[in-house]
């Protein structure tokens, strides 16, 4: 192996295990919420000793934060993406209320029952700081957004800000109860397919 070709490998499986270490915090995170996890919690889960991950991530806060874009890039965005596309309309909408029902009913109970990431944070917002608090605002404010789209021209606008609410209260719901989460999740995916499929013409 060539020295060029040895570094590539060296590079490629740090990349490897960075991944691997903060999808593994990044589901600790989730499941206990920021405040309850502790450095052991996460030294046990990456497989890192403390100085090993103060020295990647600088703090318990700094892989939060890349825990927190790890969620974004591998669930929030897959989830959203059918509902943010261009022409996304009720269909898109009601199968993303639909794909969460099916994920309550189908997810073992402790899966299921991890809620939202960042709707936890929230809770958390006390020991985080302003950045974070804005992460969580970002989140509410692109979900909102993608509901809006689908909204206009064919119901009120006011109707993403009830679905944006109602999507917070399914996903805390989750926690206590993924039977009544899945069951909500399945009546907004049933309020949404009664929207008209087509957008009403503009106003002349």
């Amino acid at each position: 192996m060539s020295t060029r070709e040895g570094l590539l490998f060296v590079a490629r499986s740090k990349e490897f295990d960075d991944l691997t270490a903060v999808t593994a915090a990044r589901d600790v995170f989730w499941e206990r919420g920021y405040a309850s996890t502790s450095l052991s919690q996460l030294q046990s889960a990456t497989g890192l000793s403390k100085s090993s991950l103060y020295e990647t991530y600088g703090s318990k806060r700094g892989l939060f934060a890349r825990a927190a874009s790890n969620y974004l890039d591998t669930v929030v965005g897959p989830r959203l993406a059918p509902v943010e596309a261009a022409g996304a309309g009720p269909a898109e909408l009601a199968g993303y209320f639909t794909g969460l029902a099916e994920f309550f009913d189908r997810a073992p109970s402790q899966i299921a029952r991890r809620g939202c990431l960042l709707l936890n944070t929230a809770m958390d917002l006390n020991d985080l700081d302003e950045e974070a608090a804005t992460l969580v605002r970002n989140y509410r404010a692109r979900v909102q957004a993608a509901f809006l789209g689908v909204c206009r021209g064919r119901v009120p606008d006011a109707e993403a800000e009830i679905l944006t609410a109602a999507q917070i209260g399914l996903m805390v719901t989750s926690r206590l109860d993924p039977a009544l989460a899945c069951s909500l999740a399945r009546s907004l995916a049933a309020r949404v397919s009664a929207w008209p499929a087509d957008e009403a013409p503009p106003a002349s």
